[in-house]
């Protein structure tokens, strides 16, 4: 589904800063409008570089890519946006307006707003920016859109089910505690869907909560990242708990075998409390060019691990960029 994209930049500002080595940064703010609503989006670095787009999960904002930005805008452009409902970015009063097919639409449209409707991107995905980024590059008419993918701690709807119906059909004990472990962690999702409940807390424990949930796997108490108001809270978890309550009882298809023809680079945090490194056990069948690295970290690994994170997605672009300049060669 293409997202309606006229009148993508509704405006825009541009920054420069010098950083302590004496080093110009740029950084454009752009508020891209797609469907219903208007993306909150910031744009780092040289235009004439690879082009970085990063899709930050829930509960969390643009912000949760601080450390990537700083660091890969040396040899990158860098686009991080709000999802809708989330940051500074607008809500939508629409039905389904977080069905991963619109969001899908969003993602679209910041691509044709910062690299024009024949651009292409690297795309890095976190959590629940993962699991819409599994979807982008599966479904062919967004995968055209994308040179590789980075993906960290969100699997691709369709296939963390058909992993389950897996364990279930094998009938082994293993696999079978794998299952129930996982759903286990998982509990947040049911909860999620309980009609108020989730908001009344979110406005009278949310802050101190999210704090809690954030230090405890993988944000250091002294990252500037924390350092919010329980407004800006409510401002990126309330709206977005349609996510949980509009996707995962209509999940996208399973792709077909050797499907996902975009090169993938999987970092799996193995101390993750929230998705078993098991969910993907079954990748390589899906994906034609599949790498994996593990990490000992736990979900937020972008923030505790963020220097081998950085490292990883820029060795991983620059080794796809140099394979596209021999091929033009």
């Amino acid at each position: 589904m293409a997202a309606d994209n006229k009148d993508l930049e509704a405006s825009k500002a541009q920054y420069k800063s010098i950083d302590l080595m004496g080093v110009e940064k740029y950084m454009q703010e752009l508020w891209v409008k797609s469907q219903d609503v208007e993306l909150y989006t910031q744009v780092h670095g040289n235009k004439d570089l690879p082009t970085v787009l990063l899709l930050h999960g829930y509960p969390d904002c643009h912000r949760t890519w601080d450390k990537q930005v700083e660091a890969l805008q040396q040899g990158h452009q860098v686009v991080c946006f709000d999802m809708r409902g989330a940051g500074r970015s607008s809500c939508s009063t629409q039905p389904h307006a977080y069905r991963i097919d619109t969001l899908m639409a969003d993602i679209e449209a910041v691509i044709d707003a910062v690299v024009g409707k024949q651009g292409r991107v690297h795309l890095v995905g976190h959590d629940w920016g993962s699991v819409i980024g599994w979807s982008f590059i599966t479904e062919e008419y967004f995968a055209q859109r994308v040179i590789s993918y980075t993906s960290m701690s969100g699997p691709h709807l369709g296939l963390m089910l058909s992993w389950a119906r897996r364990c279930v059909l094998s009938r082994d004990i293993v696999q079978f505690r794998d299952l129930a472990k996982q759903l286990m962690s998982s509990w947040y999702v049911a909860f999620f869907n309980v009609p108020v409940l989730p908001e009344l807390l979110v406005k009278r424990f949310g802050l101190s909560a999210w704090k809690y949930a954030l230090q405890d796997n993988g944000v250091n108490k002294t990252d500037p990242y924390l350092d919010i108001s329980q407004e800006q809270l409510e401002g990126f978890t309330l709206n977005s708990l349609g996510l949980y309550r509009q996707n995962p009882l209509s999940p996208p298809e399973v792709p077909q075998k050797n499907a996902i023809k975009v090169p993938v680079q999987l970092i799996i945090p193995t101390g993750d409390n929230f998705i078993s490194d098991k969910l993907y056990c079954y990748y390589g069948e899906y994906v034609q060019r599949l790498s994996k690295h593990e990490v000992d970290a736990k979900h937020w690994a972008h923030h505790s691990h963020s220097k081998k994170f950085n490292r990883w997605v820029s060795q991983f672009i620059q080794g796809i960029e140099q394979e596209k300049d021999k091929r033009v060669a």
